[in-house]
């Protein structure tokens, strides 16, 4: 019997034309899915049993979908079970606190009801339907898709996800977050015994990695700095968390194609015309998002206006080690930052207490965090440990890493580009990058002091062939992200067929 959960299907990721692939390749005897956009749920209905995401996000259930009489009631097996990854699931849920689609309250009681009414439903689901294996098209990050996540490992229900590799535009699949690093590990030390014999230049890399594995080589920052990085982050990320504001955006959203193809000129005027009925009826949507939206706009400038005026330049001749904030929230953080320290604050005051005396912390901020999750207090809370210093956001990443005794995060990009430079990478999270040539991956202070000191002892050394072997490992186990109409199928098949 198979009784298949995807729990993520929309037209971006895992569309209707993957699903149906799935089914022509194998018998499925009940297929549930979790459906992100209410207006293709008529489409997957056809296939299966659907479950909203918006209401699923809420806690929302209908009487008929949470039958307590007949619903398997939780008991201490679950909660014993669920206990260490509560806090990291509720800050997973306070992601959608001030989402404009489906916004939820952000009091202590309506999360809490949150997170019960999914532990509830969910473990009845997956007991009552029998479901026999759960795909996720990302590593489970949103609060209930975590709940999902581990009641499958509780109950040895198989499980895969896809999530982003080491290269830019590459994913690839795993079965456990919290062992992100044992496949390519694997892979790094098989290809370090296959080219033992090979110069760095006798090593080939294929597609895009190629690319930027000479980005990383070049050690030249505008060529580093990956695509995604570019441009006003912070505006760009508000935008896409409290939707388009802007109606003169909103109009070139509209015209599309016509904007871009005439420019400002007649026909541009007569594209204009036939679509102003469609632009008349955005006017008041987007006016009352603006409406919405612009109180946390302006507490992001304020929170940003006190980053800079609490935060300096580096000082001439000190040495430190620097700790790169993640943007939050974000899966890279959480849950891959693993239980609390989801929280930064608490990484970094291990570091704090590991390094020696005369040794800097320099913290600095991601260019596109909102105030959201990202507040004042939060600063003056990492202010307050010792050795710590804010560094001002026009400070180039990329030299504060050249100069640094180690570059520290929970699993931060910083922490591989850095070994480029020959510089060490301390890692608090789960990650590909914990396996990499110059990296320590600690969670505790013992683990970070003898991290330090095996870094003072200069234990560690990096070679280009090395840094080429690991792209190399991570590139064998990724696809491009275009491929993914055609992974994606195959993955859900391999995990049915027993992977």
């Amino acid at each position: 019997m198979v009784n298949l959960f995807l729990t993520s299907v929309m037209w971006k990721s895992l569309t209707i034309e993957m699903v149906e692939k799935v089914l022509t390749e194998i018998r499925v005897d009940n297929l549930y899915m979790i459906v992100n956009d209410r207006e293709e749920l008529p489409l997957f209905q056809r296939l299966g049993v659907c479950y909203l995401r918006e209401d699923i996000v809420q806690g929302r259930f209908t009487d008929e979908q949470m039958n307590a009489a007949a619903d398997t009631p939780l008991d201490d097996t679950v909660f014993a079970y669920m206990n260490p990854y509560v806090i990291e699931i509720l800050n997973q849920q306070r992601r959608h606190e001030q989402g404009w689609a489906h916004r939820i309250s952000n009091t202590w009681e309506n999360h809490y009801q949150i997170y019960m009414r999914n532990l509830f439903f969910w473990n009845s689901m997956l007991e009552q339907k029998q479901i026999t294996h759960v795909f996720f098209t990302r590593i489970p990050h949103e609060g209930y898709d975590a709940i999902i996540y581990h009641l499958c490992k509780m109950k040895d229900i198989p499980v895969l996800m896809a999530f982003a590799s080491l290269i830019p535009n590459r994913d690839f699949a795993l079965t456990d977050y919290m062992r992100t690093d044992e496949e390519i590990r694997a892979e790094y030390e098989r290809l370090k015994v296959q080219y033992k014999d090979a110069t760095a230049d006798e090593i080939e890399l294929e597609e895009n990695t190629k690319e930027e594995f000479e980005k990383w080589v070049s050690l030249d920052p505008t060529k580093m700095k990956p695509t995604y990085m570019k441009g006003n982050k912070l505006k760009i990320t508000f935008r896409a968390r409290y939707g388009e504001t802007n109606l003169i955006r909103v109009w070139r959203g509209i015209l599309g194609k016509e904007y871009e193809k005439y420019g400002v000129g007649a026909k541009f005027l007569g594209a204009s015309f036939m679509r102003i009925p469609k632009l008349l009826s955005v006017i008041a949507p987007t006016y009352q998002l603006w409406r919405y939206a612009k109180p946390y706009w302006k507490e992001t400038k304020r929170v940003n206006a006190y980053y800079e005026s609490v935060s300096g330049m580096p000082q001439p001749g000190e040495k430190y080690v620097y700790f790169a904030l993640h943007y939050q929230p974000e899966a890279t953080s959480n849950p891959l930052g693993g239980g609390a320290y989801t929280d930064q604050i608490f990484p970094l005051q291990i570091l704090c207490r590991s390094i020696p005396d005369d040794v800097k912390v320099y913290v600095k901020a991601h260019p596109a965090q909102l105030s959201f999750f990202g507040g004042m207090s939060y600063y003056q809370d990492m202010l307050r440990l010792p050795n710590v210093r804010m560094i001002k956001m026009e400070c180039s990443t990329y030299e504060l890493i050249k100069n640094a005794v180690a570059v520290a995060s929970l699993t931060g990009t910083a922490c591989w580009e850095c070994q480029f430079y020959g510089v060490p990478a301390i890692l608090f999270g789960y990650s590909y990058k914990n396996a990499s040539p110059l990296s320590y991956h600690v969670r505790t202070v013992q683990e970070c002091r003898q991290a330090f000191a095996d870094i003072a002892a200069h234990k560690k050394a990096v070679t280009l062939k090395e840094l080429k072997l690991y792209t190399k490992a991570a590139h064998n186990l990724s696809y491009h992200i275009k491929d993914r109409d055609k992974v994606f199928p195959e993955l859900i098949v391999k995990l049915v067929r027993g992977m």
